[in-house]
């Protein structure tokens, strides 16, 4: 069955990864930011609790609003952390503003969960010449992204990563599908889906011509009786019909 597919496709939150908000982790960065911006601007800047509130649950809460509307439109994600620090009176150079998302995004580290079953079942794909690629809908810049496959140590397993932040699209949109066989060189009837949204990582990648298959690993979406479903990605190598993993 392996000959059927050149590419496997995966989604990375609730796929891959799980993601818990590390909030003794995010305090920290925060002190560090109230640090910086007080010796920066030379003026009194909210204790870190309270800047963790005010940015961090602020560009939070502004990026879930914009998904839900499913908006296919990725959200400007400096605009969003400039607009809820001028909301509590900081104004900040744009290199400033760079590091304190940096800040954030590497304190979010801690959060990251990825799944046992990840790297094996990634490993095993690659072995049998499978192109495997990360398509992802996330707001976050997209060095942070690679940052954290890197850290989970998981980089070095796929052949290209397309993150809605680079890309201006999100999931379900056709053209960052497109985009990610392009890299791969990998047509859509040669290509399998892999993730945990029925709209954005089985509905959409059938639109293109690609096959889907939907993951209980963490989140579980009700399926539909069209929908095949892995309880595990330990599964996967089986349903493409690969043998075990060479030594």
């Amino acid at each position: 069955m392996v000959s059927r597919f050149d590419a496997v496709l995966f989604d990375y939150g609730h796929t891959l990864v799980d993601l818990q908000r590390p909030e003794t982790h995010l305090l920290e960065a925060y002190h560090q930011i109230n640090r910086r911006l007080e010796r920066e601007l030379e003026r009194d800047i909210p204790e870190a609790a309270d800047l963790l509130v005010a940015v961090s649950e602020k560009v939070d809460a502004d990026i879930g609003r914009s998904y839900r509307t499913g908006s296919e439109q990725e959200v400007d994600i400096a605009d969003l952390y400039r607009s809820a620090l001028r909301r509590i009176g900081i104004s900040c150079p744009d290199e400033t503003l760079e590091w304190v998302i940096d800040q954030e995004q590497v304190a979010w580290f801690n959060g990251i969960l990825p799944s046992p079953h990840a790297r094996p079942m990634l490993e095993q794909l690659r072995q049998q010449g499978l192109k495997l690629v990360i398509v992802s809908n996330a707001a976050f810049p997209p060095r942070s992204m690679r940052d954290q496959l890197r850290h989970l140590q998981l980089m070095d397993l796929f052949d290209a990563t397309v993150y809605s932040s680079e890309f201006g699209v999100r999931k379900p949109n056709p053209a960052i599908y497109e985009e990610a066989l392009r890299l791969v060189g990998t047509a859509p009837e040669k290509a399998l889906f892999i993730g945990d949204r029925l709209r954005e990582d089985v509905r959409g990648p059938r639109g293109v011509g690609m096959e889907a298959v939907l993951t209980h690993e963490f989140r579980q979406e009700a399926p539909g009786a069209e929908v095949e479903v892995l309880k595990s990605l330990r599964q996967l190598p089986a349903l493409l019909g690969l043998g075990p993993p060479r030594p």
